[in-house]
């Protein structure tokens, strides 16, 4: 059962989709900082299929990395909290972190299936921001990033964390924050991504309804 959480508790892939403007609703955002327990809509065929592809991707790239003698960290192992004065925690969990024996250089690396999103990038900086405030492992040392696609990848370096995009981050951290609640946009897209249910937000539109971007019909006029 629903229930307040006793502090706000951001995942970095709920900030890294409001920040690429890829999550429309920011309440939803809000209400799971804000809230613990909550009921999710149940996972479906394609989930399963995104996991077992995932899952091997993954893996393909720790092997890799092994290969030319770095030390990787997987998953559940680069899972990470960093709290801010307030209070506030940001947790993520970093799918691999590789880093080199000699000079101590660390890439963090995200695994996506689906196609490329300017949240990923975003998702992967976040990672790199947080990670030296979490642990003593990579305080003080360099950290860049790769998104890895089945198609290729992206590099993340560590120069796109400069004032601008910290300024940015402090921003929708302040909003997630608030007390207040954030304003609700249901859409059709929208809700369809999204894994809370009608029991906590009685204005989801059901994917079942008609699709409004779906194939333009004639009017007698």
């Amino acid at each position: 059962m629903t229930r307040e959480r006793s502090g706000v508790y951001i995942w970095v892939t709920w900030l890294s989709k409001l920040m690429a403007g890829e999550a429309n609703c920011q309440w939803a955002a809000w209400f799971k900082a804000h809230h613990t327990d909550y009921a999710k809509v149940p996972g479906d065929f394609q989930l399963a299929a995104w996991t077992a592809e995932h899952t091997r991707l993954l893996d393909e790239v720790c092997k890799e990395r092994e290969g030319v003698g770095e030390t990787v960290y997987k998953e559940g192992q680069n899972k990470f909290h960093a709290k801010r004065p307030s209070g506030l925690a940001v947790a993520g969990t970093p799918d691999l972190i590789a880093i080199k024996p000699d000079s101590g250089h660390c890439t963090v690396f995200d695994i996506k299936t689906g196609n490329p999103r300017q949240s990923d990038i975003i998702q992967v900086a976040l990672y790199m921001m947080f990670l030296p405030y979490a642990t003593s492992l990579y305080k003080g040392k360099q950290l860049d990033g790769c998104v890895v696609y089945k198609a290729g990848r992206s590099a993340v370096p560590q120069q796109i964390i400069d004032d601008k995009f910290i300024n940015n981050v402090t921003y929708f951290l302040n909003i997630l924050e608030s007390p207040t609640p954030l304003a609700r946009l249901p859409t059709h897209s929208g809700c369809g991504w999204c894994d809370l249910t009608t029991a906590d937000c009685p204005q989801r539109v059901d994917s079942r309804e008609a699709d409004p971007d779906g194939p333009i019909q004639e009017f007698p006029m």
